[in-house]
This record gives C-alpha cells, structure tokens and sequence, in this order.
C-alpha cells in the first residue's frame, strides 16, 4: 500500500482547529484526516445512490476510493462546506448547507427569508437591491423594545411565536434556524398599526454552546437582537415608503452580523445605469463610525458595456478614498457571454450565478503532480464526477422558494478549482486547455451516466485560504510573500490544542484586534516558487529576503492567461498594487475588457518591510531571513494531535467578513 501523504504541522493542526467535527459518542473529542474524509464519502454514496436509486456496482465503488484516496492525500478536496457537514443529517435534511455559492436579487420579503437561510447555513450570498417589493412598517411604531435571552442552558421554544394584543406587537424569537429564518419575514411583513413593538429573544440559548446538528458555536443572541433593532429602525424611518437601495444594503448587512462575520460573507452588486450608484460606491467609506454592518459585503459595480478612461481614473480615486479596495468592478456583459443566466456573483466572485442560483465547489492541487500531467487529468476526472453529484440535492426544504430547486436541476453549476498555481508556472496554455477539457468530460460524463442535466458550466479558481493551508500549497491563484514567511493564525484563546502548541515551541501570543482570540506562528517556506531577492538594512547589517515583487500587470496578464484557457466561471484573485500602478492597471483593463470578469484590488503590502517596520503589532504574513525560518523552526518539536480537543468554530477564510484577501 502507498503510503499516505504526510502533511505539515500546520496543515495538521489546521484542520484539526476547523474540519474536524466533534464525535457523536463523544463530544469531547474530535475526528482524525481519516475520518473527515470517510464521512465525506459517505456523503458522496449518499448522493451517487439516492440519484441512481439503487446501491453502487463494484466500478461505482471503486471511484470512491480512488476519491478517498485523493482526499487522503491531500490532492483533491471537496469544499469547506463539504469537509464539515458532509455525511450529517444537517446536510441530508438542509441540503442548501452543502453550497458555498449563491446569489439572489432582493426584491421581496420572501428573498429576504431565502438569503439569510443561506447565510444560517453558512453559505455565501451575492445581492442586488431591487426596489418596489420592499417598504416600511405601515405606519411609525412609536417604541421598540428588545427582551434579551436570560438562558444559562439550553434554549427554548423551537417556534416562533407572534401576538398582537391592545396595539402591542410581539415577535418571539423561536431557538433553531428556520425560526429565525422565518423571523425576518414577520419583522418584515406586517404593516397593521402598532404602538409597540417587542422583539422577543428570550428562547435562544447562550451564546458559546456547541450547536448538536450544524457543529458550529452558537452565537446566542446578542447580535441578532442588535441586528433586528437596527432593521426596525430602517424599518421605522421608512414607514409607508418603499426601501431604497441603500436600505436593503442595510437590511442585508445587518443580517450578516447575526453569525461569526467569518461564516457570512456576502457581495452587493450595483448597476452603474440605476439609481444610487454613486452613494452605494461610497457606502463602506468610514464604515466604522456610522455603519459597522457595511463591512459584511464586497460592494462592487457592474457595468454593462465598457467604461471610458475617465470613469475608471473615478472609480479608482474612490477606491483610494476606501484603502484601495472599493468599490469593485464587474464585467457583466462578460459575464453574461460566459453564462447567459448570469444575475450576479458569490461573495469571492468566482461563479457566474442565476437569480436565485447556487454552486459547490471542488479543488486540486496542481502542485502535487509535478511531472505527472496523466495523474492530473484523472484527479480533474474524478473531481468534476464528485463535483456534479454535489449538484443531486433537493432543495425544497420548506424555506427556499422553488426556483432555487428548479435553477439548480437545470444549471447543473459545478466549481472545480485549482490551487498551488503559482507552483506551476511549467504549465503552458495547451497543458490549461487540456485539462480544462478533461474537467468537461468527467463532470458531463457524470450527467449523462445519471440522465440528468449536463452541467451549464464547470471550471473555476477559487480563493482557497483555509483549504491550500491544509494542503499545504499556495492559495490559487496567488503568489506567496516570499520564500520563508512567518503565517500567524487565529485560534480562540481557550482552544485546547494551545498548550500542545507552546510546549512544542510555538509563538503564542494575544491577537490585538480580538480580545479572545491568540495568534499561533506556524513557520512556512516555499521551496518551487520564484522570487526576487532583496537585501535590507536591519540594525546596521544587511539581511537577504527573498521576495514576491510581481507588478500588478504581472498578476492581471496571469488572471488573464487563466480565463482564457481554463476558467469557465471566473478566476477570483486579489491583484495588490501601488498608487503609481493605477494608470498601467487602466491601460490593461481598457486594452483586456472582454477578457475581464471581475477582480479584487488591494493595496500592495511590501514584503519587505516587517510588521514594526509598518507600525503594525503583527501582520497575518511576515516575510522573514532563511535564517531567522531555521532558527525558528529548530525550537519546535513535533505535536501530537491524538486525542487533542478543538472548540474553534468552523472558520472560511476564504471569505472572512465579505472580502477574498491574500491569507
């Protein structure tokens, strides 16, 4: 037998602290790499024979286990999503949970209902506000008032419960996920005449309780009640008129506070030919004063034909205003030749999405099949197979409107991804044309053997934070910092694989932006990526990094290469930068418009500059010598893992609080 692939402490101690699910005879401790990926397959067998309707024949399950062993491997993967609540019952009876794309338009209540259903399920929403289906209460409720959760156990009540008795409204908060699903949509609807309204959380559980189904922390109720009064607020102020559309940015944004920010990602798309666009462009200016929900969204413009020079000099010098990032810019004429359903992204805009349209994910790692192009086509054959049965689900969950069922039958979308890109610079656009090709074969391979669908599109690059960390390979498309990099990841700060960790030598120390989170300094070195070198002067000697100085031309030409001769949906990348770039960037961007989709921007951190060098307590990536890496790295022993509990809640970096940065 071939022995398995021996992953990094890193990689280990990653997925043990987010994939690895507590056990149910025990939960106190939690699964191993091997048992993840057993219930996965179990998940898939699921799938693959509830469609058939019959057991799978010897071939059927012998692609399992060539799939298991993939995933053992550390070669190929299913999503996050997938890692986490595949094989559950969660993801049998709330089939939504397993898709990490999604976008809708927001023009009802009943939409309202269907988008934070998803974000309860943690799946990502992209957005347009549609004004005219949304108002106000029907007249001005004169007072609110909020009945915080007293519950030092568990929670109450299941079901809401809504009164309206002499003038006084009540809405009773139930303690599950469709309730609160369900909640939004009476805050929303009611307009009958009310002195007061009483938005009642008392059934829900503390906060810090493992919840027994979808394995995640519970967050109580604190910030659904801040989220609800601020709602009724908007609510209030916009008594018998209809909601704008930085309303319903509002609405939704606040709805994405509800949980971790790091399971509610989402994206607000704004046509530049509708109203508002300009106030929406700078919505997230200063968020932190007036607007703290704001930061939940990508906020991003689409545009429908190509912008003159002088627009995107405009867009750029509001981006400049907000840190270089926003407001982003999307291609949608693109994107509807791409996918002529196309309505609007994901949060890390890697899916070209239907109104009311979901997507799940798969990814390679192309650094592993280095000098081996056949085993990389069966690996991209037998994801898109895995991938296209991750679309056999039934959606009619008693939330989601039917559409979200019937786009999915039809559409098909799959997303299989590849990471460990900037390993591979060997790969020329034949090699990316081949194996795109092979992708197309196994996923339409999988249609046609189930008699369904073929799938409307397949190929994708995702983010891919957390899970390149736990296949220790560069994340996407991007290009690690430099060679040797200290990588400082968050752990809650009674997680209990922290005392493993620093008597194993490990750096642990506070995290100043999260009182009860500590950073955990794992020692990273890239040893098949090019990078420059750079000599710095520190305290009076001269050290040698070797850095990544790509320009930003350098990144789009390599987003660029990659639509075109591999991506079907959208290539999602973070392109850094400097000020003095903006005009070569525009240049690129009017001379390739119908090659660009849509890209993230953001201001180019230098790597060579340290994290005091910058006035920062820590960055999340520091550069560092060889030498200082091998010093760091002889003071660490090996952790055993065995055994070792782990409360982290499920953490997507991949879109933490809206954005898609460079981990």
């Amino acid at each position: 037998m071939t022995e398995l692939y021996r992953p990094s402490p890193r990689a280990e101690i990653i997925t043990r602290r987010t994939y690895n699910r507590p056990l149910a005879d025990n939960p106190s401790k939690f699964e191993t790499w091997e048992q993840t990926v057993d219930r996965v397959m179990h998940h898939q067998t699921w799938l693959w024979e509830r469609q058939l309707t019959r057991k799978l024949n010897k071939t059927e399950k012998a692609e399992i286990e060539e799939l298991r062993s993939l995933m053992l491997n550390r070669k190929a993967s299913t999503s996050g999503r997938t890692l986490w609540l595949g094989g559950t019952n969660v993801a049998k009876t709330n089939e939504a949970s397993q898709f990490n794309c999604s976008f809708t338009m927001i023009e009802t209540v009943y939409d309202v209902v269907d988008a934070l259903w998803l974000l309860l399920q943690g799946c990502g929403v992209g957005f347009t506000p549609v004004v005219g289906g949304l108002n106000g209460f029907g007249r001005v409720i004169p007072e609110i008032e909020v009945v915080r959760s007293v519950r030092t156990a568990k929670g109450g009540n299941e079901n809401n419960v809504e009164t309206y008795v002499d003038g006084v409204w009540t809405i009773k908060v139930g303690d599950s996920a469709r309730a609160w699903a369900k909640s939004i949509g009476k805050l929303l609807a009611n307009k009958n005449p009310a002195s007061k309204l009483v938005l009642d959380f008392s059934e829900i559980r503390p906060a810090g309780e493992r919840l027994t189904g979808y394995g995640w922390i519970s967050s109580g109720d604190e910030a659904i009640s801040e989220a609800y009064a601020s709602i009724a607020a908007i609510m209030n102020r916009k008594a018998g008129q209809m909601l704008s559309r930085i309303d319903i940015l509002d609405l939704m944004n606040h709805l994405g506070t509800i949980l971790s920010s790091r399971r509610s990602a989402q994206i607000a798309l704004f046509h530049v030919e509708n109203p508002e666009w300009q106030e929406f462009a700078v919505a997230k200016k200063d968020w932190w004063l007036h607007n703290p929900q704001r930061r939940q969204s990508n906020n991003s413009l689409g545009f429908a034909s190509k912008p003159s020079r002088e627009t995107m000099v405009g867009i750029f010098d509001l981006m400049a205003d907000s840190g270089g990032s926003e407001p982003g810019f999307i291609n949608t004429a693109t994107a509807k030749a791409r996918a002529p359903w196309f309505a609007g992204p994901n949060p890390c805009c890697e899916i070209l999405l239907a109104n009311r349209g979901f997507c799940n994910l798969m990814e390679v790692d192309l650094a592993k099949f280095m000098g081996d192009m056949a085993g990389l086509l069966r690996t991209l054959y037998i994801a898109a197979r895995a991938n296209y049965r991750q679309t056999c689900v039934n959606l009619r969950d008693g939330i989601l409107q039917e559409a979200w069922h019937l786009n999915n039958e039809f559409l098909r979308l799959c997303g299989v991804g590849l990471t460990g890109i900037a390993q591979r610079d060997d790969l020329s656009e034949y090699d990316l044309s081949q194996m795109e090709r092979m992708t197309n074969y196994g996923a339409y391979s999988m249609a046609n053997e189930l008699g369904t669908q073929l799938p409307k599109n397949v190929t994708t690059v995702k983010p891919s934070g957390t899970l390149s960390k736990i296949m220790d390979t560069t994340e996407g498309i991007h290009k690690p910092l430099g060679k040797y990099i200290i990588n400082n990841v968050n752990f809650g700060k009674h997680d209990p694989m922290l005392p493993r960790l620093r008597a194993a030598g490990y750096r642990v120390f506070q995290n100043p932006s999260e009182p009860e989170g500590v950073l955990v300094a794992f020692p990273v070195k890239w040893e098949n990526v090019d990078f420059s070198k750079f000599n710095k002067v520190v305290d009076g000697k001269t050290i040698e990094l070797e850095v990544n100085l790509e320009t930003a031309i350098e990144q789009l030409d390599r987003y660029k290469k990659y639509q075109t001769h591999w991506t079907q949906q959208n290539t999602s990348v973070t392109i850094s930068y400097s000020p003095d770039e903006v005009p070569a960037i525009i240049d690129w961007l009017l001379t390739n418009w119908d090659s660009y989709m849509g890209v993230s921007f953001l201001y180019r951190a230098d790597p060579t500059l340290s994290a005091k060098d910058l006035g920062y307590e820590y960055l999340p990536q520091e550069v560092i010598t060889k030498d200082a890496y091998e010093a760091y790295v002889a003071t660490i022993a090996a952790v055993d893992l065995n055994d070792t509990d782990s409360y982290e809640e499920l953490v997507q970096d991949d879109c933490a609080s809206g954005a898609c940065p460079i981990k």
